[in-house]
C-alpha cells in the first residue's frame, strides 16, 4: 500500500528536502556578508603596524592590523580587506584577509627592496582606504 494520499511525504521528497537543506547550510565562511541593495558604510580603524622601520625586503616586526566598523561603531566580521602596496613598497602576505568576529583583519608587510619611505593601503569594497607607512632602512 502506498503512503501517498495519507499526508506522508514520499522518500524522494524527503531526499530532495534534505539535499536543499544541506546545500543551504554550506557556504564559504570567509565571504562578504550580503548587503542587499542598501550600501554598507564601513570605517577602517587602524589598530597597529604603521610607523615601523625595517630592513629592505624583509617583513616588518609587527603585523598590520585594522578594525572594520559599521555606521554604529559595531565590528563587522567576515569582510575582505585588500592590502595594496604602493609601487616599490613590497608586498602584503596575505594580499587579502578577512575580518574576524571582532572586525579585525591582519597581514604581514614585506618591505620593498630599496631604502626609504614606503606605503600600503588597506581597503574594503565600500569604505575609504587607510594608509600605513613604514621606512626601509639598511642596518
Amino acid at each position: 500500500m502506498s503512503s501517498r494520499g495519507r499526508g506522508f511525504p514520499s522518500l524522494r521528497g524527503l531526499a530532495q528536502l534534505a539535499a536543499v537543506l544541506a546545500l543551504a547550510g554550506c557556504g564559504d565562511l570567509l565571504q562578504e556578508p550580503d548587503t542587499g541593495t542598501l550600501p554598507l558604510a564601513v570605517t577602517i580603524e587602524p589598530i597597529s603596524g604603521s610607523g615601523q622601520t625595517g630592513a629592505p625586503g624583509a617583513p616588518l616586526a609587527a603585523l598590520l592590523e585594522v578594525r572594520l566598523l559599521d555606521h554604529d561603531g559595531r565590528p563587522i566580521p567576515r569582510l575582505r580587506v585588500e592590502w595594496t602596496p604602493f609601487p616599490g613598497s613590497g608586498e602584503a602576505q596575505p594580499r587579502n584577509s578577512f575580518s574576524d568576529t571582532n572586525g579585525i583583519a591582519t597581514t604581514t608587510w614585506f618591505l620593498g627592496p630599496k631604502a626609504g619611505p614606503q606605503e600600503i593601503l588597506a581597503s574594503v569594497r565600500k569604505g575609504v582606504p587607510m594608509a600605513f607607512e613604514a621606512v626601509a632602512a639598511s642596518p
